[in-house]
């Protein structure tokens, strides 16, 4: 005869230590998937910190070939706008006498001051640019103002300059070879840069390693204090420069 209380606990037993031993590979087999999400949470952290890294140089390289396709556009123009203004120069401190032109007064600068002998017609135009307004473009003859009123002052105001352009490249050449003359003086002579090459020759002056910078016809020199001499760009760096000597 069977013993159902006996039989009942063997059951229990059976059936419990069948659940134990469920319940143990439950409980590892989800220990198991946990390490592994774990493991891909891990992985998909450090691919996604790669694809971010990456993202962001490809960035910086984007902007900065977009940089320096800029710069080379902007170069580009201004050596084009430089072109333009190659028989220009400035003249500070230029004085007329009453019932004098701008024209006039050029003319009679160089010749008595400088000593170069022009003709009337060497001038092909001339006009007065205020301090503030340096950046106003002597390229075109169709906008430039011809003053003949000779009721305006016999004089140029304090800190204003006089753009001239010349007829003849030799011409202009000449009267910025002659200007060593007025060394000490109030008045000055200089070319007629763009404003980029003016910013950047600005920028020149107040480098660390440079000793002096210059320009002729439209191009920007430096002299290091090293002793070399480089021709510089705009946006380039003086240490990336050309050496010329």
């Amino acid at each position: 005869m069977v013993d159902v209380d006996r039989l009942d606990n063997l059951i229990e037993k059976a059936v419990s230590a069948a659940t134990k031993v469920i319940r143990d590979e439950f409980v590892k087999l989800i220990e198991d998937l946990s390490d592994r999400v774990d493991a891909n949470e891990k992985r998909l952290t450090i691919l996604e910190q790669r694809a971010d890294s990456g993202t962001i140089d490809e960035l910086k390289s984007d902007i900065q070939a977009a940089r320096e396709e800029s710069r080379d556009f902007a170069r580009s123009m201004n050596d084009n706008e430089q072109q333009t203004r190659k028989r220009n120069i400035r003249i500070k401190g230029l004085t007329r006498k009453p019932g004098e032109d701008y024209i006039q007064a050029v003319l009679s600068f160089c010749q008595s001051v400088l000593h170069v002998p022009l003709a009337n017609d060497d001038v092909e135009y001339a006009y007065s640019v205020p301090a503030k307004k340096q950046n106003i473009t002597a390229s075109t003859t169709e906008t430039v103002p011809k003053e003949t009123n000779a009721s305006q002052s016999a004089s140029v105001q304090s800190g204003d300059q006089v753009i001239v352009r010349f007829r003849n490249q030799q011409v202009r050449d000449e009267i910025i070879k002659r200007r060593r003359i007025l060394k000490g003086t109030r008045q000055s002579i200089v070319e007629d840069l763009t404003v980029l090459n003016m910013a950047t020759l600005n920028r020149l002056r107040k480098h660390s390693l440079v000793e002096k910078c210059w320009t002729w016809n439209g191009r920007l020199y430096a002299l290091r204090k090293d002793g070399h001499t480089l021709l510089v760009k705009p946006f380039q760096p003086v240490s990336e420069c050309l050496v010329i000597s």
